[in-house]
């Protein structure tokens, strides 16, 4: 096996640092530069059930044993008592951290293990110019430094599914593109009825930042540490996530797996929502569900949620750089990426041919309305804190206050920003 190592090493030096000119008549990247490739070991850390184990042998240790036979990667999911900073300390420092754009990458930055990628991205001439620029802005966005500390490979995408048995049962027509949060809204009212004894419900649009998101609504002030939620956009939000609730019949409050069973059961007329076509177990009943496009403000036309992608950084304890960074260029290879695309995830490059992929490889999205997503583009990404997600739990329990204790709109959202602030300073103070 050695010697199998050896020989495909040297023909790799020899064809090494080459580009190559692509359809579009631009240079790509190939290999490396002409060095030595002794062989290699690389971890990589990510949270656990970020891929399933066929799709990490699929876009990642295949193709990357396949293009560079020296570098052995090792998939190293957080578990319980595993998770990153128990790895640091324990001297176990993956060479590539797996992350969020979303948490704005807290966890990796406070255990001191970034680097800027700008230097590993001239050697290996890395085309930014074919990644999506909002997917490279969140990156940006997330750290607040205008060089690349983690290049994204994958993301969410936002749409509106709907279960085409309720709009069949009443007699109304389906959802189409390019609908409003208020045109929803009024197709809501006439899909949520009583009928022998059963609640049929029209729209569950999910947890509330998702829609804040599409006006770019950041939570947490990351300079002062203190909540941005008592504002008129806000106001603004939480009235329409409140009025959807309101609907008589509607109030039902369901988040993730529990909103996508009932819209499968069919009692769920339309759900705002990412992909949710494998999490969600919609492949165990295709023929009752589509999509469109998510539904937009009138002030933000054609503007989805934020980017929520994943990216891969290289650690600052790593030995292997350039081998790790040779793991980025596969998996955010022309070739990967439109693999990824055929099996219904949304790649991170803008090439058409790439979008046009989506879904193609899976038999039961050949007649949906895949392209939908692709009707919004992703709204600009705010300063993310770590502080986000207790601002987000506070803007929920608002919602809950409103539907369920009857709390006026601005009483709930002036209480929600209190408990925000209470919370982030109880935070700090366990931190010191």
């Amino acid at each position: 096996m050695k010697k199998i190592i050896f020989i495909t090493s040297i023909a790799m030096i020899v064809f090494s640092g080459c580009s190559t000119i692509n359809k579009e008549g631009k240079s790509e990247s190939t290999d490396t530069p002409a060095v030595n490739n002794p062989p290699v070991t690389l971890t990589i850390g990510m949270p656990s059930g970020w891929m399933t184990d066929e799709e990490m042998k699929r876009y990642i240790t295949d193709p990357v044993s396949k293009k560079y036979p020296w570098i052995t990667v090792q998939m190293i999911p957080y578990v319980q008592g595993k998770m990153l900073p128990e790895l640091v300390a324990a001297g176990q420092t993956p060479d590539i951290v797996i992350d969020s754009n979303v948490g704005g990458f807290s966890t990796w930055r406070d255990l001191d293990l970034v680097i800027s990628l700008s230097d590993l991205i001239k050697k290996y001439n890395l085309d930014l110019g074919r990644f999506e620029p909002e997917a490279l802005d969140a990156i940006k966005a997330g750290t607040q430094r205008e060089d690349l500390i983690a290049i994204p490979y994958w993301r969410h995408f936002s749409a509106l599914y709907y279960n085409k048995e309720i709009f069949d049962k009443f007699g109304m027509p389906y959802p189409k593109d390019g609908m409003t949060w208020d045109d929803v809204y009024e197709l809501a009212k006439k899909l949520t009825k009583l009928d022998s004894g059963i609640q049929y419900r029209g729209l569950e649009p999910n947890v509330t930042e998702r829609m804040a998101s599409q006006l770019s609504l950041p939570f947490v002030d990351p300079k002062m540490n203190k909540s941005l939620l008592n504002s008129d956009q806000w106001q603004k939000v939480l009235s329409n996530a409140a009025r959807i609730r309101q609907i008589p019949g509607n109030e039902q409050i369901t988040y993730n797996s529990a909103a996508n069973d009932l819209l499968l059961k069919g009692t769920l007329a339309m759900i705002a929502s990412v992909n949710i076509i494998y999490e969600g177990k919609l492949y165990t009943n295709p023929d009752i569900w589509d999509i469109v496009s998510y539904p937009t403000w009138p002030e933000a036309p054609g503007t989805g949620m934020r980017v929520d992608e994943h990216a891969m950084g290289i650690s600052s304890t790593s030995k292997n750089k350039d081998a790790a960074f040779q793991v980025i260029l596969t998996i955010t290879s022309d070739e990967v990426q439109t693999d990824m695309s055929k099996q219904a995830r949304v790649s991170i490059l803008k090439d058409a041919k790439i979008r046009d992929a989506f879904g193609s490889n899976i038999e039961f999205l050949k007649n949906k309305n895949v392209q939908a997503i692709y009707k919004t583009r992703p709204a600009k990404s705010f300063t993310p804190t770590k502080y986000d997600s207790i601002a987000s739990g506070a803007i929920n329990e608002a919602l809950k206050d409103i539907v369920e204790k009857g709390k006026d709109v601005n009483t709930a959202l002036r209480e929600a920003d209190e408990k925000a602030n209470q919370r982030i300073r109880e935070k700090e103070a366990g931190a010191k």
